[in-house]
């Protein structure tokens, strides 16, 4: 399993100066890219914020590869149908292998039921297109319409052919989960995963205080509990990183990814700190 980087973890450091960002990741060491969107002002708002000709340059020189990228919910409406095209040809562009969506907050079991639907036929087009897709979760996939968790829902309700799943280890365990038996429970279907590390001070369940795990719930009250200090660099925490690495590799995960949603630190100072970490601390990573 090789060690990547989401490019939410650099967001402000990457619209200030967008290619001295991508210069300085690659030289710490993450070769292995998970875009997102960070300049809303730019036509190319695919992750790398340059015309597609120019990004396939930058991409070569560096040596990395594109392992994925972001999109939110509305992108895969069928209103917006023609701008995702536009999007997924220039990640195809770019050899990028796995574009997923990154959340999906549903009122009712019927739009959980929409956007599965929806998640097929975009996992259609990326297929079509060499790629993969995937779905991401946070904790609120962990609450539960009819007595079953929504990240059950979604799974069931989409291809495994079409459709993967990246499981985010630091908000399984804020939706009460155990991520090494999430990833064993999903086995193959899991194709990347997204690490931090997570505080000792942090309350680790954000769904305790919750009076019902049914879905619906107000956003501010799941969020409610949820503060920048809780998290913190790979390495440094509470999270038992190297069960999860091991559990990852048995399934066939390919790559652990860096999401740092929030830092204390300079954003540079906060990634180095962790590719330092996953390098001296952690066992059965493939810097290869």
């Amino acid at each position: 399993m090789k060690v990547g980087l989401q490019f939410f973890s650099v967001r402000n450091s990457l619209k200030a100066d967008p290619e001295g960002t991508m210069r300085k990741i690659a030289a710490i060491g993450y070769k292995n890219w998970e875009t997102c969107s960070f300049n809303p002002d730019s036509p190319y708002n695919y992750g790398l914020d340059m015309p597609l000709d120019k990004a396939q340059a930058l991409i070569k020189e560096l040596g990395v590869n594109i392992i994925g990228c972001h999109l939110l919910s509305k992108d895969l409406e069928p209103e917006n149908r023609a701008a995702l095209i536009e999007n997924l040809d220039y990640q195809a562009g770019i050899n990028c292998w796995n574009p997923g969506l990154a959340a999906l907050f549903a009122n009712s079991l019927d739009e959980v039921l929409t956007y599965c639907g929806y998640m097929n036929e975009v996992g259609k087009l990326c297929k079509d297109r060499g790629m993969r897709f995937h779905y991401h979760n946070h904790h609120h996939e962990f609450l539960q319409f009819d007595g079953k968790y929504i990240l059950d829902i979604i799974a069931e309700n989409t291809d495994p052919e079409l459709v993967d799943i990246e499981i985010d280890t630091f908000w399984a365990a804020r939706g009460g989960m155990d991520p090494v038996a999430l990833i064993k429970k999903y086995g193959s279907r899991v194709t990347m995963i997204h690490q931090k590390d997570m505080s000792a001070d942090a309350k680790v369940n954000l769904l305790e205080h919750l009076s019902s795990r049914q879905a619906p719930v107000d956003r501010e009250e799941l969020n409610k509990f949820r503060k920048p200090t809780d998290f913190v660099e790979i390495g440094t925490g509470i999270m038992d990183i190297q069960a999860i690495i091991d559990a990852a590799n048995e399934v066939g995960v390919k790559y652990i990814t860096l999401e740092q949603d929030m830092t204390l630190l300079d954003e540079i100072d906060s990634v180095t700190l962790s590719m330092k970490n996953f390098r001296e601390k952690y066992k059965n990573l493939d810097w290869e």
